[in-house]
């Protein structure tokens, strides 16, 4: 799935992250108040140096798969985990450059993204394919192995796999995710502008969805959708937020943002901004049963689940004294269990702050 980077955030120099919290949200049907099914911590790494988890992705058989960096004699490379359905493991010779995505279609067919390029890993070895330097992935999704998609919230356009090789193809707008619901069909969000974006394939060719107009909430505001979630032909979530810049009350500048959720029925599309400031929504991945799971921030975020019309909220648990960047979220087809994946680290501004890749998964 999608992975959104915690602003003003490098990848290890996390000492200076504020705690912002994920408030004011007050879109129609949510219930805040309730509990939403549980969520557990299942692994912090204890890897030397630093790492962080950028992206997982669930295989129907159980193995799971995660992908960001670490540190290496002070150098930064790659690192690649497998969960087995017993344990996880770090898989050897993973690419010498930070991962921003992953996707498998299975434990022989893993691919992982990094700056112009892409990886595959067919059980044995890594062999890697070049992408073009300006194209770096953010999302990827396949059905198979002759059918895998990535695309880059900076181009419009995307890279297609089709068993061979890989072929840029035109999109109509910029895409930061991108959700293969099956073999000709897949559907892509992003901007174009300063607008939600929304793009389907229909095995030929890319054509934007007809969403409906939007009115932002202030003059130079911008709307982007961070991710997509295809829970079935009538049943289509992308999610984002709004943003811009202001002043307060005392004259000092301020980045305003609400969220922001577009929903498919099958008929047509419904766009909800949030009333109030707020972080924005990250992810939304189905749930397995009709509904779906969305995140909202990246920074100790909170994790809603939305069934019908309702919605409940539960936080992203971590360790007493640590704070929990959630990256990304996937489901293991076929059943209703989540992962998500990112790090944590120390409260507070450590001298030496340490990223340990984190893992969590519904119970």
């Amino acid at each position: 799935m999608r992975t959104v980077f915690v602003s003003g955030v490098t990848a290890l120099g996390l000492a200076c992250m504020p705690a912002t919290a994920a408030s004011g949200v007050t879109h129609q049907g949510r219930q805040a108040g309730e509990s939403a099914p549980v969520w557990r911590l299942t692994r912090v790494n204890t890897l030397p140096g630093d790492d962080v988890l950028n992206d997982v992705t669930a295989l129907g058989s159980g193995s799971v798969w995660a992908a960001g960096h670490r540190l290496v004699n002070g150098g930064q490379r790659g690192l690649v985990q497998r969960f087995d359905g017993g344990s996880w493991k770090v898989i050897p010779g993973s690419p010498p450059y930070e991962l921003k995505a992953v996707t498998a279609t299975s434990d022989r067919d893993v691919w992982v993204f990094g700056p112009g390029k892409a990886a595959r890993w067919n059980g044995r070895a890594w062999t890697t394919a070049s992408l073009g330097g300006g194209f770096a992935a953010t999302d990827a999704d396949g059905t198979g192995a002759k059918d895998v998609w990535a695309v880059a919230e900076s181009s419009a356009s995307a890279r297609y796999w089709n068993g061979s090789s890989w072929k840029s193809v035109r999109l109509p707008a910029r895409a930061a995710a991108v959700d293969a619901y099956k073999a000709g069909d897949v559907w892509a969000a992003g901007t174009k502008g300063d607008r939600p974006a929304i793009m389907r394939w229909n095995g030929r060719s890319w054509a934007a969805a007809p969403t409906p107009a939007i009115t932002l909430p202030a003059s130079g505001a911008a709307a982007v959708l961070n991710d997509i979630a295809v829970v079935g032909p009538g049943n289509v979530w992308a999610v984002g937020g709004v943003s811009w810049e202001g002043a307060d009350d005392e004259g000092d500048d301020v980045t305003y943002g609400r969220t922001l959720v577009m929903h498919w029925n099958g008929r047509s599309w419904t766009t909800s901004i949030g009333a109030g400031n707020a972080q924005p929504y990250t992810e939304v991945e189905p749930d397995g049963k009709g509904g779906v799971w969305i995140v909202q921030s990246n920074w100790n975020s909170t994790l809603w689940h939305v069934t019908g019309s309702t919605w409940r909220s539960a936080p992203v648990p971590r360790k007493a004294g640590t704070d929990a960047v959630l990256f990304s979220i996937a489901r293991r087809p076929g059943t209703t269990t989540v992962w998500g994946a990112g790090f944590t680290v120390p409260q507070g501004d450590p001298d030496d702050p340490s990223a340990d890749g984190t893992l969590w998964r519904t119970r």
